[in-house]
């Protein structure tokens, strides 16, 4: 949707980005860690009821952070800043236990759709309940998509993951609608484990715009991969993007854009 370019060079050129040489985790890195430990606990099945519950999401901690002993002041502050996390994913799922019926992490799904052309993807988190709909979450390391972009349609993740499952192309998981899709931003600031439900435009549900979208992308994949159309970079940037797409140097976008009046395009 956004730089088609990307597709191609990362897909079609199977260009990987390189992290920096010497770059040390950062914020996101503890993110990244802090949402594997999670999953870790979902997937070996702990009951987060347990009066062990706690003591157990700190092992995994562990465990995780182990192999950052080259950072180890860095890591001892994450796994100290982890405590808090730990207990808010605890409260969080334990006020919802009564409806869940039964918690998936990291859920790998496979769409074959009638073109030929296979979308694939891995959830977060999808959640059988009580009521036989599903509850999608995607937990955030970084920021929660703008209500605008949801009800634009230019935050595609959770409503393609709600369209998969509904095909039941989710691994392990029936086929069934879902009755919501919820954020979850990984963190310690005042926004932390506050769930944030998918709003979609307001004369839709859920399940109506995951089919609007599915429509609308596979209008996409027939435009880029099965006509003779440029995949051009930039297509649809973010407002007041400031940084760099991985492969803007490929698409020597410094070569046809203008910025901050030096000169024109």
């Amino acid at each position: 949707m956004r730089s088609p370019y990307d597709i191609y060079a990362r897909h079609v050129l199977n260009l990987r980005p390189l992290d920096a040489l010497g770059e040390t985790p950062e914020a996101r890195e503890c993110g990244t860690i802090v949402h594997d430990i999670l999953a870790r606990f979902v997937q070996e099945g702990h009951d987060v009821m347990a009066p062990d519950a706690p003591d157990l999401l700190r092992r995994l901690a562990v465990d995780a952070f182990a192999g950052l002993d080259g950072i180890a002041e860095r890591r001892d502050i994450w796994l100290h800043r982890f405590e808090t996390a730990a207990r808010q994913f605890l409260a969080f799922e334990r006020e919802r236990n009564g409806a869940v019926k039964q918690r998936h992490a990291e859920i790998a799904g496979e769409w074959v759709l009638p073109t030929g052309f296979t979308l694939r993807g891995r959830a977060d988190r999808v959640d059988e309940m009580a009521d036989g709909r599903l509850h999608i979450l995607d937990f955030k390391t970084g920021s929660v998509p703008a209500p605008g972009a949801m009800k634009g349609f230019e935050a595609p993740q959770l409503l393609l993951e709600a369209q998969m499952a509904k095909a039941g192309a989710m691994t392990g998981i029936a086929a069934a609608d879902s009755s919501a899709l919820t954020y979850i931003k990984i963190g310690l600031g005042p926004e932390a484990f506050l769930p944030k439900d998918f709003i979609p435009p307001e004369d839709m549900d859920v399940m109506a715009a995951a089919a609007e979208l599915s429509r609308r992308m596979q209008g996409h994949i027939a435009l880029f991969l099965f006509r003779d159309v440029a995949m051009p970079a930039r297509l649809l940037p973010l407002k007041n993007q400031r940084f760099a797409g991985a492969y803007d140097h490929l698409a020597r976008v410094a070569e046809w854009t203008a910025s901050d009046g030096e000169g024109e395009p």
